[in-house]
Order: structure tokens, then C-alpha cells, then sequence
């Protein structure tokens, strides 16, 4: 519609623009903070064929631009306009893989939670003149971006980028380093150090994503509705604030747990003007003058983040733009919504008229305010009273800074890590697992560690669990409100998350941190020990990721694993009693798994008491790395490994149908395995597993971030399509594993290896791959290192070289060969 097109860019000077504010300043942008692309394609569609990036125009015969990060990145992104010829509309998208890009939402978008970052992956911007433009909110991790020309005119570019939100410092530059002749195998080392780059951050660096204004109130575009902490218990209550529509509409939601569940969501879309309404505003979507009802976490479904849209109602007169409107939301007893505009009814609805997943419809939760794509709105005034009597609930002008502390919408709290840079932006307890061990190989963050441990203990509630996933933006000590709406549900998270601490404390011996935080670790085993049954001495857990809850392998060896490393680090802290206590429970629990678990038929660790002929990838790696197996149970358990082989790795059950079209291959769970694969010294398994299912994550350039990746498909693609987070530490388990078994540098077992007191370069996995060379570098707490090299000789020796404190102990081990490393800051020998 050429003649529509030119009446809006004739008008358009009235914008104000969408997401962002035109050209607001985020600093100076210096080349120690920005990342900038490595790859451009201008033309009249997406590319993936990048080549130099210079200055580049868009115009009518070239109305696209591919932009390539080349790995994954994180930031605010920016761009500079040296020229335009008449005020026009560009959309930007972004996207962590290439065929992603072309969706019409990208890879997104992320209701899940606030995160401090953009819920959505488009964003349109109003261009008037040249200058510097930014987004306010940031994308949390993205290789890809694209620009389109959305209407008449020429535009051109000089600089696109995105201020940094992480650390700009590639793997090759990390204290932790690895290096081999195979260069697969140095780039599959970098997918766990630049999945955990793009995962971890720095305390204060996700800005607050709320803007306050003293009169106006509270500034929200781009993000999901952020929920009050102060009405988790709310139910049935009528809540009324004014709203003022800078943008498109507005979003609130009530009734909406902290949890997993969501809520209500509710979307007034105003008349959308021509002179202000973007011309790729989806009004199927968001139709003007009306209000959306949804169920869920949005308006739109996306893999396991499930919404339904539920009705929407129309509006009975026009809504202005920049004009303050009175909205009040009814949550009647008898299971009514309603809804009303300066006193003007809109709808009633009878909510149980609508399907959204089965169940109850519950009227209890918080409630928040957000926007939608390219959306803005102020909202103010906030006061909820009980619907059944009018007895005032909650007021706030939302006029004030502390209104994101509330909000959960300030900057973060902490130093800490992350499930994923892009999507579940939370602090996941058991998925730090891998995280914790990435860093002692890897970038030598220790407080990164610290800080998610701190984080994570404050979320702690009196029976001893803490929270599986800790808002960013939160206090975590408000957890114990989300408890009743699953923040605890995932109960081996409990176990896992205590393992991610004693790997740290392995690797570091940091002693002081140890007792600093022990009496809180030790009320969370002691909830463990309470969940070990009488009756048959195995674990008894409510739910758990792993499966097999009630009475499994899985979640019955990770306790005794658990229990084993408590006694460890009790140990070493000097805490006797407790020692004695732990061992002797994980050793009564390891009896119990070997009697009532163990299947002679199968040769494996049943699933669960109830379903002994299934076994599992968790299972069989906990059951084995615990140290609870035989060495005949070990290399039985090892062989039945066969019957869960799907494509690239092993499916994480038995009892998974590999027909399934949505089946997936977890690297987590992968990568809880490899461990147990190499104590069974199953060399050709182990590496057929780390090129097979970390090899997929590179074998494509439209899909390989750099990062490690989430799930994959048994074809080696993305395994939750755009929805997947490809910068996921917890798929990076082989970065470790290659220090530790290619290179071959690890700790030793026990206390006796905390801190590498005692090490051992046994690189038997590097050497029958077949490398010529390898080297790791591992860096030691709180400073210092230990590097290792070897390579093999044209006359067939291994040459080993060595630099480690003097006050360290190290074994070479190969094969039959052992040679004891004392004394000496360094070691040069040929084998």
C-alpha cells in the first residue's frame, strides 16, 4: 500500500518512539564495552552470507539488513544514523539463530518473568533524524539481528552494536584454558566458558526496567506485567489504577502466581492513531478499542511458557492516546472478571465458561503492570480492596523508587548466574550444577559462585529448602511467600544445588566460605535426610526434574552423592559429628539402592521401586559417579547404555518412545553421565559422546552460538525450536570434562584433592582420541594456577610439561605408567 505508506511518513514527525527513547544516551559505548558485529548483508531479504561490516543504506531496493554478532552476545542494542532523508519506521529483530530470525516474533517472546531485559525479540523504531539510537531494555542473548526499512525513504547506517550487559572477554582470554590438536575440541571447550560468559553476571548490571516519574508515575514498554510482592496472598479483591497510553495499550494481569502458573492477563488496546500507530502493528493481535483476556504467562502460546487467549471484549467508545483513563478490574467470589473504563462497564465474564489447561480457575495471586510490543503507558495510583466487604487491600501512587524493589524491577541484587542469558532469566539452583564446575575450568569467577550461593541461601525457608529459582530483580529472602506456587517443587533440585557448592569447594578448598555458610547447608541436608524413608531407607521425594521420584534411582543417588560430599566438606571444616552423620546415612542409602534397586534382568539401576524394568541417563550417572556401584555393576550399567542411544546421544529414559517427534536429547543430563562413562574408563563412549552431542552444536553456522545449548534434537538441531536457549550453561559439561579427562588435569578424590592440595595429569581420554598435543590451565583460589601441555613425539614419547605452585602434590597417571610431582614449581619428562 504505496499511497498509505507516504501519508504516514508525511505525519510521522508526531512519534515519539516505541520501545526506546531517540537517541538516549547508555554512555560512551568504548570498545571495552560494546560488542560489535563481525558479518553484515544488505539486500531484499534475510542472509546468512555475511561478509565486511561498513556503513550500509537501506532504501527501497535494499530494504533488509543481516547483521552477525558471530556468538553469542548481550546488551543494549544501539545504531547510528548518518543520514535519512525523510522521517520513516525500521524494525529490528533478534534472534540467537538464523532461521529464527525470519519468524515474525524471532525467537521470542519470553513471558516467563521480568529478568531485567525485553520480553519481546521486535522492536520498531521511528526514525526523524540522524543521530544515536538505543533500546531501553536489553537483549539477554543474541548472534543474529536484522534491520528492515518498514517505509518509504533511504536511511543510512554507520555503527550497530550492543552496549554490553556481560563481560566482553572471549574464551581464549579466560585464567581457565584448553587447547588440543583437534580444533573441535577447542571449540566444543568454548561452549560451556561462553555459555557461562553470557549466564553469569555482575551485581547492578541488568538495569532497572521500570522508569519512575514523581507526577506521571511508573514508564513501562516492551515487558511483561511485573507483579507486587505485596498481594502474593491477595484473593478476590477489585484492584483500580489509572493508566495513561503513550503507545498502543496497556497490560495487567492479576491473580497471577510467583510460581509456575501465571495468572490473568488483560490488554486494553486504544484506537491506535495513524499518525502514531507503527505500520507493522498486528491488529489481528491487539485490534484497536478493545480488551484482551488471556490465561497464562501472554496473549500468545510458546512451547512450555503456555497462554490461552480466552475472549476478547470491544471497547463501547474511543480510547485516546495520552489521556488518563480510571481502570478498574473485578475478581468476584461467585467467578466472576470484570472490567470498566471511567466507570463504564466493558465485560463481564463468567470465567469458568473458558477453558485454560483443566483444572481449577483460581481468583488468588498478585497482580502487575507491563506493556506489550511497542507498546508504552504510565500507570499510577494504584489501590485493591476486597471485593466482598470494600475493605482497602493495598495503595501505591507508584510515584516513588521503592516501587521497584516491590516490583521485582530494579537492577539486580547480586553477582550471579543465570539458567540462560536469553529466556529463563532466573536463578535456577539445580541447573548451577554445571555452572559451578564450568567456572573452576573457565573463567575463574569465584564470586560469580559466591554470589549465586548467597543469593540462592537467602531464599531459604524453615524447613531448609531454598528457592529452585529465585527471581532476578527480587529480594530472595521474600521466597518463602512463593512457596505455595512451586518455587520448591522440583525437590532434587535441592540435592543438585548442593552438589553445584561442593564442587566449588573442591575446586577452591575456600575453608572460610565453607563455615561462613555451613549451618544453613546443613539445615537443607538435614530436610534431605528427612526425606530418606523409614520403611525402605530410599529417598521419597513429592516431584523432581530427574524423575522416578518416589523411591528412584535417580533422586535416591544423588542424595547419597550429596550426603557423601557433605561429609567431605564437614570434614575439612572440622565438624566431626557431622561427618560421621552424613557418611553413615549415605551409606545406609547406598545399601538400600544396591538391594531394592539394582536390576540383575537388566543390568542397570531401575527407574523406581515401581518400575524396575525402565532405567535412566540420570539413573545410571548418579548411581555410578556416586560411587555406590560395583565395578562389575559399573561396566553392566555402562553396556545397557546401548538401549537409551537415540542420534547423537542417549535419550533421558527408557521409557521415552524414540518415535516421539518432540523427543529430545538433554546435554545436561548428557552431561551428568560423561563423568560415570569415564570412571568405567569407556574411552571410545565417552568420546563418540562429546563429539556426537557437543559436535551438533556446532555443525551448523545458522545455528551454532558459540554456547552451549539446552536440548538438541536427535537430528542435531535446536530441540525446543526458536524457544530453546542456546547460551544454556547447563548443556556445557564437556568444558570441564575436556580439562579434566583430555588435558587430564583434575583434583584428586576426597579432601585430600580440595584446592588441587593433591592433583593428576591423567590424560588417558586426550590420548586414545588419537590428539598429538593438549593443554589446560586451571585457575586456583583466590589466585595462582596450575598449567599442564603434553604432546606426543615422532618417536612415539609423550613429553609432559608442568607449572604448579611448589606447595601442591601432583601424580602423572597413564595407563601403568605413574610418576609423583613434588616439590617443584615446574616439571619437564618425557613417557
Amino acid at each position: 500500500m504505496p499511497g498509505f505508506r507516504t501519508l504516514v511518513w508525511l505525519i510521522q514527525l508526531s512519534f515519539t518512539s516505541a520501545a526506546v527513547l531517540e537517541e538516549r544516551s547508555r554512555g560512551s559505548h568504548d570498545a571495552d564495552a560494546v560488542f560489535r558485529p563481525v558479518g553484515l548483508a544488505v539486500g531484499t531479504g534475510y542472509s546468512s552470507q555475511t561478509s565486511t561490516v561498513k556503513t550500509f543504506k537501506l532504501n527501497a531496493a535494499s530494504s533488509f539488513a543481516t547483521i552477525d554478532y558471530g556468538a553469542e552476545r548481550a546488551g543494549w542494542p544501539f545504531f547510528d544514523v548518518l543520514k535519512v532523508d525523510r522521517p520513516l519506521q525500521i524494525e529490528i529483530k533478534y534472534s540467537e539463530t538464523f532461521p529464527d530470525l525470519q519468524l515474525s516474533s524471532s525467537d521470542g517472546p519470553y513471558p516467563f518473568n521480568v529478568g531485567q531485559a525485553n520480553t519481546f525479540r521486535v522492536e520498531t523504531f521511528n526514525i526523524t533524524k540522524a543521530g544515536r539510537y538505543s533500546s531501553f531494555l536489553l537483549q539477554g542473548g543474541q548472534r543474529w539481528q536484522s534491520i528492515q526499512l518498514l517505509t518509504d525513504g533511504a536511511i543510512t547506517f554507520r555503527n550497530v552494536g550492543l552496549e554490553a550487559s556481560i563481560t566482553t572477554v572471549e574464551p581464549e582470554k579466560l585464567p581457565g584454558k584448553f587447547s588440543s590438536s583437534d580444533d573441535v575440541l577447542n571449540e566444543i571447550w568454548n561452549l560451556g566458558a561462553r555459555g557461562t560468559i553470557a549466564s553469569c553476571v555482575d551485581e547492578g548490571s541488568q538495569r532497572a526496567v521500570w522508569e519512575v516519574d514523581s507526577k506521571m508515575g511508573v514508564h513501562i514498554t516492551n515487558l511483561r506485567p511485573a507483579q507486587t510482592t505485596k498481594a502474593i496472598g491477595f484473593e478476590s479483591y477489585t484492584l483500580e489504577f489509572d493508566a495513561f497510553i503513550e503507545r498502543g495499550g496497556i497490560w495487567w494481569s492479576v491473580a497471577h502466581s510467583f510460581g509456575i502458573l501465571g495468572g490473568f492477563h488483560l490488554q486494553l488496546v486504544g484506537e491506535l492513531p495513524s499518525a502514531t500507530t507503527f505500520v507493522n502493528t498486528n491488529k489481528t493481535l491487539t485490534p484497536a478499542n478493545t480488551i484482551s483476556l488471556a490465561k497464562g504467562y501472554a496473549f500468545v502460546n510458546q512451547t512450555s511458557v503456555t497462554s490461552y487467549l480466552l475472549d476478547t471484549f470491544k471497547v463501547p467508545f474511543s480510547v485516546k492516546e495520552k489521556t488518563w483513563y480510571r481502570i478498574k478490574t473485578v475478581l468476584d467470589p461467585k467467578g466472576f472478571l470484570s472490567v470498566s473504563i471511567n466507570a463504564k462497564l466493558v465485560f463481564k465474564a463468567t470465567l469458568t465458561n473458558y477453558y485454560s489447561g483443566g483444572g481449577s480457575i483460581s481468583q488468588s495471586g498478585s497482580f502487575g503492570f507491563g506493556a506489550w510490543q511497542d507498546h508504552a503507558a504510565y500507570f499510577r495510583n494504584v489501590v485493591v480492596t476486597d471485593t466482598a466487604n470494600g475493605s482497602t487491600l493495598y495503595t501505591n501512587s507508584l510515584k516513588h523508587q521503592k516501587v521497584l524493589a516491590e516490583y521485582g524491577t530494579g537492577e539486580n541484587l547480586a553477582s550471579v548466574c543465570l539458567d540462560g542469558p536469553k529466556r529463563d532469566r532466573l536463578v535456577w539452583l539445580g541447573d548451577f550444577y554445571h555452572t559451578s564446575r564450568i567456572i573452576g575450568a573457565s573463567t575463574g569467577r569465584f564470586d560469580h559462585s559466591t554470589g549465586t550461593f548467597d543469593f540462592l541461601l537467602k531464599s531459604q525457608i524453615e524447613n531448609g529448602q531454598l528457592s529452585i529459582s529465585p527471581n532476578l530483580g527480587y529480594d530472595p529472602s521474600i521466597a518463602s511467600a512463593f512457596a505455595p506456587t512451586g518455587s520448591y517443587f522440583l525437590e532434587d533440585y535441592q540435592p543438585l544445588g548442593f552438589l553445584s557448592f561442593y564442587h566449588y569447594i573442591r575446586h577452591t578448598n575456600d575453608v572460610a566460605y565453607a563455615r561462613k555458610t555451613w549451618n544453613q547447608w546443613e539445615k537443607q541436608l538435614n530436610w534431605l535426610l528427612g526425606k530418606i524413608s523409614s520403611t525402605d531407607g530410599l529417598v521419597h521425594f513429592g516431584s523432581a526434574f530427574l524423575g522416578g521420584a518416589d523411591a528412584g534411582s535417580a533422586v535416591s543417588c544423588v542424595s547419597a552423592e550429596t550426603l557423601y560430599a557433605a561429609a567431605d566438606i564437614a570434614t575439612t571444616i572440622g565438624k566431626k559429628a557431622a561427618a560421621a552423620k552424613f557418611r553413615e546415612s549415605a551409606n545406609a542409602l547406598a545399601d538400600a539402592i544396591n538391594d531394592q534397586l539394582w536390576n540383575d534382568a537388566t543390568g542397570t539401576y531401575g527407574l523406581s521401586t515401581s518400575d524396575q524394568s525402565a532405567f535412566t541417563v540420570a539413573g545410571t550417572a548418579f548411581c555410578l559417579t556416586s560411587g555406590i556401584a560395583s565395578k562389575k555393576q559399573v561396566a553392566s550399567a555402562i553396556s545397557a547404555l546401548d538401549d537409551l542411544q537415540l542420534g547423537f546421544g542417549y535419550k533421558d529414559s527408557s521409557n521415552d518412545d524414540p518415535e516421539t517427534t518432540d523427543l529430545n536429547i538433554s546435554p545436561n543430563t548428557n552431561g551428568f553421565l560423561l563423568p560415570a562413562i569415564l570412571a568405567a574408563e569407556d574411552w571410545e563412549r565417552a568420546s563418540e559422546l562429546i563429539y556426537g552431542v557437543w559436535g551438533a552444536m556446532l555443525a551448523n553456522p545458522e545455528t551454532n552460538t558459540g554456547a552451549s545449548w539446552e536440548y538438541i534434537t536427535p537430528q542435531g538441531e535446536p530441540g525446543l525450536g526458536a524457544y530453546t536457549s542456546l547460551g544454556h550453561p547447563w548443556g556445557g559439561a564437556a568444558t570441564y570434562i575436556l580439562t579434566e579427562w583430555v588435558a587430564g588435569l583434575r583434583t584428586a578424590d576426597g579432601v585430600e584433592g580440595f584446592g588441587y592440595k593433591n592433583w593428576i595429569l591423567s590424560p588417558d581420554l586426550g590420548f586414545h582420541m588419537g590428539l598429538k598435543h593438549a593443554s589446560a590451565t586451571v585457575p586456583l583460589f583466590p589466585s595462582g594456577q596450575i598449567s599442564v601441555h603434553w604432546e606426543i613425539k615422532k618417536n612415539g614419547q609423550m613429553l609432559v610439561e608442568v607449572r604448579a605452585p611448589k606447595s601442591l602434590k601432583g601424580v602423572f597417571k597413564l595407563g601403568k605408567t605413574k610418576k609423583t610431582l613434588q616439590g617443584k614449581s615446574k616439571y619437564r619428562f618425557t613417557v
